[in-house]
């Protein structure tokens, strides 16, 4: 006659058996298994969950409720069976009772990151934001790297037009391993995004290897390395970054970083007190044109300047612009000295770091007191500019006040104004920065 123990250790054999089947996808012979040992003991707790499962998965959802709710029931400490209760609820369309399932298995199991996931998407499900984003947390905060939980959490602000908070979740999501096969591009941004500086560099470095020279991995792995950094970023940068954004770049500055370079340019000439329709302007980095209506109704001649003909071609169609000229700006403005009344720069000094050799052909187009209107990337505390400026991470120079006054009287530019302002947000932040107005001396 066998012993306790050893019918025990039959029956486990047995079950392990069943459910080894089931995982095979055996699924006849797995319930087989489970009805024997139910034949002979009508209430066996793991026979009864697993032939719940079965059920359920052949569409006989009543009787998997009713084996499952008992399994439960039997065995109540069992977090990972309520969680399943959760989870054929939740397919049922029940979903307050599967709500009740998933804080039934958390009750035993609070740290388990994967049951928050779900009764984060339950609470979806019942139009509950403020839970499930709740849920969703905790789940990241016991799980940083659980891409479903991460995917809802940027889904959700998406939805709510909260871009920088699902820009936030969805680079989380997004650098998790493996990283074999997503964009190397779109990886260094995350982890730009992330402050993960260090990984940003790397997958930059990594992009030049299979693509030696690419002006924007080349910038960018500088940017983020601080390893030989440029005094300028390259013309092919800037054609290539600003091209292919040409059709979205309106969008994506007014409306999702609040940019606020046009109208700076605008207060600037309300501050010279420009007479209407009487400047002759040189719009260097004109880009898709967005100061043109801050200029026509000071100006009577209106050059846009750029090296990204897609660009040029957004700032055609706005109307504002006498004439546009695909040219790098320095090489523009050399050819056309003394040629206008006022230059007008809104974000272009940030793509040079140097700014004495822009700042003297800038000079040498202007006319006796003629106006240099532009903004700045401000550097702040916690950058690195011994010289007075730095290439920042976000592939942009920042510079300082002493050093832009030093460079504008060493090329006769007179300060006429300048104030702190902010130029748009990023990373949930406000990007500093400065707005000059400036004079060139007769000579």
């Amino acid at each position: 006659m066998q012993s306790t123990t050893e019918n025990q250790a039959v029956l486990q054999a047995t079950l392990q058996r069943g459910i080894d089947a089931h995982l095979a996808g055996q699924l006849e012979q797995a319930a087989q298994i489970y009805r024997d040992v139910l034949d002979r003991d009508p209430i066996e707790p793991v026979a009864l969950h697993y032939l719940g499962i079965y059920l359920h998965q052949i569409g006989e959802h009543d009787e998997a409720l009713e084996k499952l709710v008992l399994s439960t029931a039997l065995e109540s400490d069992n977090a990972g069976w309520h969680n399943d209760l959760g989870n054929v609820l939740f397919a049922l369309q029940r979903f307050e009772d599967a709500a009740q399932s998933y804080a039934d298995a958390l009750a035993i199991t609070p740290d388990d990151h994967s049951i928050w996931n779900n009764l984060g998407a339950v609470h979806l499900q019942l139009a509950e934001k403020q839970e499930a984003i709740a849920a969703f947390k905790r789940a990241v905060e016991l799980a940083p790297e659980f891409v479903p939980a991460l995917t809802h959490l940027g889904s959700i602000y998406q939805a709510d037009g909260n871009k920088m908070e699902a820009s936030h979740y969805q680079c989380r999501a997004f650098v998790v391993p493996p990283l074999e096969g997503k964009s190397k591009e779109m990886l260094g941004i995350s982890f730009y995004f992330l402050g993960r500086l260090a990984e940003a560099a790397e997958i930059y470095r990594a992009w030049l290897q299979e693509e030696p020279g690419h002006p924007i991995a080349a910038h960018l792995m500088a940017a983020c390395s601080q390893s030989d950094v440029p005094e300028r970023a390259s013309d092919s940068y800037i054609e290539f970054h600003f091209d292919r954004y040409a059709e979205t770049f309106d969008a994506n500055l007014l409306n999702s970083l609040a940019y606020r370079g046009p109208q700076l340019i605008g207060l600037g000439l309300e501050l010279v007190g420009a007479p209407a329709h009487q400047f002759e302007v040189i719009d260097i980095g004109c880009g898709t044109g967005l100061c043109g209506p801050f200029l026509a109704p000071f100006s009577k001649h209106i050059v846009g300047v750029d090296l990204a003909g897609k660009m040029l071609g957004k700032a055609r169609s706005g109307g504002h612009y006498t004439q546009l000229e695909k040219a790098e700006i320095g090489d523009y403005l050399s050819r056309n000295p003394g040629s206008c009344d006022l230059v007008t720069a809104a974000d272009t000094m940030i793509y040079f770091g140097d700014l004495g050799p822009v700042f003297g052909k800038v000079a040498k187009s202007l006319r006796d007191d003629g106006y240099f209107i532009f903004t700045i990337e401000v550097v702040t505390a916690t950058d690195q500019a011994p010289g007075g400026y730095c290439l920042h991470a976000s592939g942009r120079y920042r510079h300082g006040l002493d050093y832009v006054t030093h460079h504008l009287r060493s090329n006769g530019l007179q300060l006429l104004h300048h104030s702190e302002q902010i130029l748009r947000e990023e990373i949930r932040q406000s990007v500093a920065g400065l707005l000059f107005v400036a004079r060139r001396l007769p000579s």
